[in-house]
């Protein structure tokens, strides 16, 4: 399609000039579109290739075994495709910068709307303080000599800068990240393609064993169920698209090619690597017990310093330093925007919609990097460390708490245009999706069953006897889901949308 195709289709809509204000739900927020297409798709492409792809995959191997791995990645790959097709059709309709949240409180319900956002929210600043903690287990890869302390110091440093600059920085820093990491990612493959064609030394253990000569499930059930979270939290966070969405210049067009774009990348980067990573390193391995964010229990380092390949781990190491530092970009980011969004709707105080001239929402930006501060340091102590557990513990389900949520939105949406008689789908930029409502219904029905996965091992984790504390460390996102909806709708009186 030409240029000039790519305009005619949007001169109707007029929340796609770049730096034009977004007008959504009456507010007051001046967010400026200025993410160009090349910003979404990388974006969209290199979220999440991190520390979640590169190091946590040891630990669902050591769980799960091959077996294990391949079904728990591929239920989430599943689900997150479902996700982003649905929430494409939707942003492509109402493109705005509170996303689905705004979407659940239009179409579902208020208190939905106002749970999801908290939850999320929450979520996001912790990862913020986790991404922290991470660098410094990272460092120890080329030094030890450096305190705790100041690493973390360093790390908020440079994520606070890369905010308090113009929108645009914080785009082109995560584009050029996201080259970074999708280059290695390629490197990587090619790696593992030269290791079982016989490059480097013959390891100990022969490549294929985990399908040969190993156990299905040494785990059994609950070796699946633990590689859930981690597949989640590898692959989760995909909810930035549509955030993004709301100052994206031209978010009805962008927003569908970063769909069509997931499939490579679920497929070759995920499914591929897990494919990879159980070829080459028996679950049995005793590095994968390695110190958790560590490069050193990275599936593929083990591999590697098997081989006898040098170059590569360091390498590998610091684009993981970087990728940290762009993961914990993009939770502030989000963060930041959910907390505007929250105030936009009426839902949190007005003072954080406030946005300054450059585009920047200065005090969510401000409360976002006060909170991200406090946990990252409180993570420094025994005492603290185990409060900032619980708290982080909501990330673990609340991607899959916002993936119901999209879904039972998407199903309601779609009753409401139908009920209205609208042709909004009829309209040149929607996105409509064919076979609908199998999407929904499979994407609730996924969740569902991840969710009560997640609660099994919570109550049975492999290992350790069953206690409080275990439960509500992995846990512990939906009753605070829970008793945010519950609590809103009966304070405010909120009601469901027949």
């Amino acid at each position: 399609m030409t240029d000039t195709e790519k305009a005619s289709i949007h001169q109707d809509v007029p929340d796609k000039a770049e730096g034009e204000i977004l007008p959504a739900q009456a507010q007051t927020n001046e967010l400026h579109r200025t993410f160009k297409a090349r910003h979404i798709q990388m974006i969209c492409l290199g979220a999440n290739l991190s520390s979640g792809l590169f190091v946590s995959t040891g630990k669902s191997l050591k769980y799960g075994s091959a077996s294990g791995m391949l079904i728990a990645y591929t239920i989430v790959s599943i689900a997150v495709y479902l996700l982003m097709s649905l929430l494409t059709e939707i942003t492509c309709i109402w493109p705005t910068s509170s996303s689905f949240i705004d979407h659940a409180a239009r179409f579902v319900d208020p208190a939905l709307g106002f749970a999801i956002g908290i939850s999320e929210y929450l979520a996001y600043t912790t990862i913020i303080a986790s991404e922290a903690s991470i660098t410094r287990i990272l460092l120890t890869w080329w030094t030890t000599s450096l305190p705790t302390p100041a690493c973390m110091t360093i790390f908020l440093f440079i994520i606070f800068t890369i905010h308090a600059l113009p929108n645009r920085f914080f785009a082109e820093f995560e584009f050029l990240t996201a080259c970074a990491k999708v280059s290695m990612m390629l490197i990587l493959i090619f790696a593992c393609v030269a290791m079982l064609s016989g490059a480097g030394d013959t390891p100990d253990t022969p490549y294929g064993w985990n399908y040969t000569s190993a156990p299905t499930f040494p785990n059994g059930f609950k070796g699946v169920c633990e590689c859930i979270p981690l597949a989640v939290w590898a692959m989760g966070a995909q909810e930035i698209m549509g955030i993004s969405a709301g100052e994206a210049k031209m978010p009805r067009w962008d927003m569908p090619r970063a769909c069509r774009g997931l499939i490579v990348r679920l497929v070759v980067f995920y499914e591929l690597s897990i494919v990879f990573i159980t070829l080459l390193v028996p679950y049995t391995s005793p590095e994968l017990l390695g110190t958790s964010g560590s490069v050193a229990a990275s599936p593929f380092v083990i591999a590697l310093q098997n081989a006898k390949i040098p170059v590569l781990p360091s390498l590998l190491n610091a684009v993981i330093l970087l990728g940290v530092c762009s993961n914990a970009a993009e939770a502030m980011y989000v963060a930041s925007r959910i907390l505007t969004a929250l105030s936009s709707m009426g839902m949190v105080w007005p003072i954080f919609g406030r946005i300054d001239t450059r585009g920047r929402p200065y005090i969510s930006l401000l409360v976002t990097g006060i909170c991200s501060t406090l946990f990252t340091y409180i993570n420094c102590s025994g005492t603290g460390a185990q409060i900032f557990t619980w708290f982080s513990s909501i990330s673990s389900t609340v991607f899959f708490l916002a993936w119901l949520t999209i879904s039972i939105t998407n199903i309601q949406m779609r009753r409401a245009v139908r009920a209205q008689g609208d042709t909004v789908f009829e309209e040149r930029f929607a996105w409509r999706l064919r076979g609908w409502p199998v999407h929904a219904i499979c994407l609730l029905g996924l969740c569902g069953a991840c969710l009560g996965m997640m609660a099994y091992v919570s109550v049975r984790p492999i290992g350790k006897e069953t206690s409080a504390e275990g439960f509500f460390e992995v846990f512990l996102g939906v009753p605070v889901f829970v008793v945010l909806g519950v609590g809103y709708k009966l304070w405010k009186g909120t009601g469901w949308w027949m």
